[in-house]
């Protein structure tokens, strides 16, 4: 297969409402239409706040730059004047501009999302990044010399449980397909568990089957209903292999154990750094050994054609996207959003890994432990690992998932796989995915009509 190694651009100018008097907002933008520069290239920042279309003239704005993980200016100005930033990078990497609203008070002015209370009003923002020689970047850190076989047994430990189906509730409010609570065996503490759609009336391997993972969080599985009614066997699994359907404070409870509660030492309130010394109880060989689960079983179902295999996921699904290609070689395509889990090292060569930044270079000296652990958990590892078409994307505004983290990723993607990355300058962790999603749905159109 040949390599469409492509940058789809997004150049986009990035506003948010605030709750002040009359629409504050920030608009921001780079010299560049896709904020792609060489290095020594000179990057002009351009930041403006304001309010019914005009300079905030009472209002400031407090800023930082930042080279990938160092902070290299910050100061405040009126915002009377837009803000002008000239800077140039030496090497590939990372760099952006995070800029606040302020009033005269020096206090931060707060933006409230449209039906939220008051008290998750957050501090109006905006920030815009570019990338310097991006094509260049790989993790600081080797990958374990043993990465294939520790994964493959983890495979082998996976085997050892037989799958089968805990439990299979089909849904009676839903007519359109068959859709069904499923909980299916699974090694470690938890199993599976998704909701499962799979269309009407389907013949034996006749529907492409679909898998969708889920981004951080503690929530239930979604209902795939959409896809189900494209012809396709869709199965959406939370990530936790948690009860699907409960009441939001079912939830709620949850989240309070797996973000906030200190179980002990080695589980030091969120679930992303639980046992991370330890490659064999880290929290992610778990979710990791059931979304392989899902796969096997997808593929076990009567309906599936035994040819087309779909993944999709965002942050956290996104991470999951990676080592569901790098470890299943039958998907035959996917899409990862704004993948997290990469690039662990990164601290390592001063940048910023990405979430959940499992350790930093001090943590490293201290407890090397962490690195050797994460390194087992790096997409980037996996993504070496990938065989099928992959649409991944990023923004240059996202300081979850930094955008440097991501290509580390995207470049270790084998020479001769399609692949595919959509990039915006202003964009943060919820940047969109348009160019994966067409395609995803491109490609199913292509199977079904068949």
């Amino acid at each position: 297969m040949m390599m469409m190694r492509k940058l789809l651009i997004a150049a986009v100018m990035f506003a948010v409402a605030g709750i002040s008097a009359g629409t504050l907002k920030f608009e921001c933008s780079v010299n560049s239409k896709d904020a792609i520069f060489k290095a020594g290239e000179k990057i002009v920042f351009t930041v403006k706040l304001t309010e019914d279309g005009k300079p905030a003239a009472d209002k400031f704005i407090q800023y930082r730059l930042y080279h990938d993980d160092k902070t290299v200016k910050n100061g405040k100005v009126s915002a009377a004047k837009e803000l002008t930033i000239e800077t140039s990078g030496t090497k590939p990497g990372w760099i952006f501009i995070q800029a606040y609203a302020k009033d005269g008070k020096d206090k931060y002015i707060k933006q409230q999302a449209k039906g939220q209370p008051a008290s998750a009003a957050r501090p109006l923002s905006g920030t815009v990044g570019a990338m310097v020689e991006p094509e260049k970047l790989l993790p600081p850190m080797k990958e374990p010399s043993d990465f294939d076989a520790f994964w493959n047994g983890v495979k082998k430990e996976l085997a050892a449980v037989p799958m089968k189906e805990l439990a299979k509730v089909q849904l009676p409010e839903e007519k359109r397909v068959k859709l069904y609570d499923v909980k299916i065996s699974c090694a470690g503490d938890k199993p599976v568990s998704g909701y499962l759609c799979i269309p009407l009336n389907a013949k034996p391997k006749s529907c492409p089957a679909f898998v969708n993972f889920h981004g951080a969080g503690v929530r239930s599985s979604g209902k795939p209903i959409a896809m189900g009614m494209r012809g396709v066997i869709a199965l959406d699994i939370n990530a936790h292999g948690i009860e699907n359907g409960k009441p939001q404070s079912f939830y709620d409870e949850l989240r309070k154990k797996y973000f906030y509660a200190k179980l002990d030492e080695f589980r030091p309130g969120r679930y992303a750094h639980w046992y991370k010394h330890d490659r064999d109880r880290y929290y992610f060989k778990g979710m990791y050994m059931r979304l392989l689960r899902a796969l096997e079983y997808v593929k076990s179902l009567p309906e599936w054609d035994g040819k087309h295999l779909i993944v999709s996921g965002g942050s956290q699904g996104g991470a999951q996207v990676l080592a569901a290609c790098g470890l299943d070689h039958d998907i035959t395509f996917a899409r990862a959003g704004v993948p997290a889990m990469c690039d662990h090292s990164g601290c390592l060569g001063d940048r910023r890994s990405g979430w959940p930044a499992l350790y930093t270079r001090e943590d490293n000296q201290k407890n090397p432990a962490y690195a050797k652990c994460a390194s087992y958990y790096d997409g980037a590892y996996f993504a070496r690992r990938i065989r099928c078409p992959i649409w991944i994307n990023t923004g240059f505004a996202d300081t979850t998932c930094p955008p440097s983290s991501v290509f580390a990723a995207y470049n270790s993607i084998p020479a001769g796989v399609e692949k595919h990355i959509q990039t915006c300058p202003t964009g943060g962790h919820g940047t969109p995915h348009s160019d994966g999603h067409k395609a995803l749905s491109a490609y199913v159109d292509s199977i079904v009509k068949k």
